[in-house]
């Protein structure tokens, strides 16, 4: 009897398929699931991804794909070998020629294909600009990025000589501009029908005459150059010598240049001499109630008196020809001015030392400080106040008509005026009072701040 062969589940026989489908699908996703290299507008980036197309692996690094992108291989193709992806994304180009302009959303990169994309085809003759550099039609351009050309068409030039016309084809503005990217050597001295800077159209006749060997003698010195001018006085400016003023040439400047190119031209010069005595003015002062307490205005200008002398010499190149004197005569008297005293108050508030004091004056005194001890010991002020900080001493000038007024003294402090003392000569000075106990030497020049209210007198120039 042969043994037989266990039969096996009929489970098994069911879940077999099943499993070599689901391997399939595994081998299948294992091929379109790994590293891939996206090169967006030429830059590498590096990305892993599950992707069947190079839409979805675009995509699934994060951009967004539109109708005129490039995408390579196709975004919609399914990819099972390529592992490198070029994404070119479109952007605006305009391009602009002559007075209009044209924009195109568009991938692409050369630019004789964005002209034929605009509707606008090169010719060999035409140019190409970008970021006012000259394109090659061919030449590649930045991808991904907007774009600003300009296109412009050639133009025609013809060049009539004596003899002869020259045609030329250019793209620059202007007739000095084209002749000189054609290599066309006219001098400057060459008349020409047209100037320089004349911006040309699409066609343009310039007639051409040449320029002849000028010799101007002014002086000592001799100067020689071409001009195509037919009189004197145009050859002349066009050498740069220009007659001015009480110049003249020889020949006259309104005769034809001469056959053998000689002109003479003379420098004629004026100078006005003037010689002039001062006499002084004096001032006098008044109160000026428009002008800040003390400054100083003018009320009316003063004038000095003049006494002048003139002489008017003439010469011709150098070499006086002709002096004449005249005068002296009187041009102006002396006449005094007015000078104002400003006796307006302006109140003004000012930080000092952390503390903001509000005053109506400022004068820069010379300051010193006493004591009890120094005065013998006593107490005694003018004003009947016991001598301690904050006792300011003036001299009776300006305590007469400041007793008692609150002033600021930085470094000091806050004080009122209340004793007299002896000054120092030529000098605005005050003397700061002190305790023995808190006594600082003072010795040096500082500002004293007259504080608010504003008192009733106030004296315009201070004594």
């Amino acid at each position: 009897m042969q043994n037989e062969t266990p039969a096996k589940p009929a489970s098994f026989h069911l879940w077999l398929p099943a499993l070599l489908i689901l391997a399939g699908l595994i081998l299948i996703l294992a091929q379109f699931y790994g590293d891939y290299t996206l090169l967006v507008n030429g830059g590498k980036r590096e990305a892993r991804a599950l992707a069947f197309t190079s839409g979805q692996l675009v995509r699934a690094a994060g951009y967004s794909l539109q109708s005129a992108d490039e995408i390579f291989p196709s975004p919609r193709k399914i990819n099972l070998t390529r592992r490198t992806v070029v994404l070119n994304q479109a952007r605006e180009v305009t391009i602009h020629y002559g007075a209009e302009e044209k924009t195109i959303i568009s991938a692409g990169a050369l630019p004789a294909n964005l002209l034929l994309e605009a509707g606008l085809p090169l010719f060999p003759e035409d140019l190409l600009l970008w970021d006012d550099r000259l394109l090659s039609p061919n030449e590649p351009l930045p991808l991904g990025e907007a774009l600003q050309l300009e296109f412009v068409p050639a133009k025609r030039v013809d060049l009539q000589f004596e003899t002869e016309t020259l045609t030329i084809f250019t793209q620059q503005q202007t007739l000095g501009e084209a002749l000189n990217e054609a290599g066309i050597s006219l001098r400057t001295e060459d008349a020409l029908s047209r100037p320089m800077d004349t911006v040309l159209s699409a066609t343009n006749t310039i007639s051409v005459r040449l320029a002849r060997e000028i010799s101007v003698q002014v002086g000592g010195q001799l100067t020689t150059g071409l001009s195509a001018a037919e009189s004197v006085g145009e050859a002349l400016r066009d050498l740069g010598l220009p007659l001015q003023n009480l110049d003249y040439a020889q020949p006259d400047e309104s005769q034809p240049v001469p056959a053998d190119g000689q002109i003479r031209i003379v420098r004629v010069s004026e100078e006005i001499l003037l010689q002039t005595e001062e006499t002084a003015y004096n001032n006098t002062y008044a109160d000026d109630p428009n002008a800040e307490l003390d400054t100083i205005s003018v009320l009316v200008p003063g004038q000095i008196g003049l006494v002048v002398t003139r002489q008017r010499l003439l010469l011709e190149d150098g070499v006086e020809k002709v002096r004449q004197t005249d005068g002296p005569w009187k041009a102006s008297d002396p006449e005094d001015g007015v000078l104002g005293r400003g006796t307006k108050v302006v109140v003004r508030t000012e930080t000092v030392n952390g503390e903001t004091i509000e005053y109506w004056r400022k004068v820069s005194v010379y300051a010193t400080s006493y004591k009890p001890s120094s005065q013998g010991g006593g107490t005694g002020t003018a004003s009947g106040i016991p001598l301690t900080k904050g006792i300011i001493a003036v001299t009776l000038d300006w305590y007469r008509g400041m007793k008692l007024q609150p002033v600021y003294v930085p470094g000091y402090g806050r004080g009122i005026i209340a004793d007299t003392g002896g000054g120092i000569p030529g000098r605005y000075w005050i003397d700061l009072g002190f305790d023995d106990s808190n006594y600082e030497s003072w010795h040096f020049w500082t500002t004293l701040y007259f504080l608010t209210p504003v008192p009733g007198y106030i004296p315009v120039v201070l004594p």
